[in-house]
């Protein structure tokens, strides 16, 4: 393979893997008043997963980015999104690249992922609405274990739908020569 070629592939990987993320995190099921799940995370794994730490990252960052441009509600908040997601599916890659490809390794990898996300996120919310928004500690401890446990629950169903599309979709990208190995 050229490195012409080698690169337009890491390109359209990264768009595609961007747009995948953007579409699946407005994908949300909402659990009851507060809470929602949403399948972005999934794909932040996924992309990790199937295509390393760098084109993980940034296809994670820039998707869930782009996601957060449709509501002016998160738009001043669109780079540290950034940064969250690009953590999660750089540290998904990273830890599905330190070994072979396996069942074992891609549930190593999205739990990696996700729960770099989960801290990253929860760390995040306490600075806002302690140091920034000067919250008293009662009220942010309460909503930071109702942001805890609807994080986890995302994490969980990212965990399942990375590792699960992990397996089902790698035999075809090595077939098509779009993955090594």
């Amino acid at each position: 393979m050229t490195k012409q070629r080698d690169a337009i592939q890491k390109m359209v990987a990264t768009g595609l893997l961007a747009a995948m993320v953007f579409i699946f995190s407005g994908a949300r099921v909402q659990l009851g008043e507060v809470a929602a799940v949403h399948l972005g995370n999934g794909f932040c794994a996924l992309a990790g997963l199937l295509f390393g730490p760098g084109i993980g990252g940034l296809a994670s960052g820039l998707g869930s980015m782009l996601y957060d441009f449709t509501n002016p509600a998160y738009i001043a908040e669109s780079w540290v999104t950034f940064l969250t997601k690009f953590c999660l599916g750089f540290a998904a890659g990273w830890v599905a690249r330190r070994g072979a490809p396996t069942l074992r390794r891609d549930l190593a990898a999205s739990v990696a992922g996700s729960l770099t996300y989960v801290v990253l996120y929860l760390f995040k919310s306490l600075v806002q609405m302690w140091l920034i928004e000067g919250q008293a500690w009662g009220a942010v401890a309460t909503q930071l274990v109702t942001k805890g446990v609807t994080s986890l629950i995302n994490a969980a169903a990212a965990i399942v739908i990375a590792t699960a599309l992990a397996q089902a979709i790698r035999p075809a990208l090595r077939r098509a020569h779009l993955l090594q190995g």
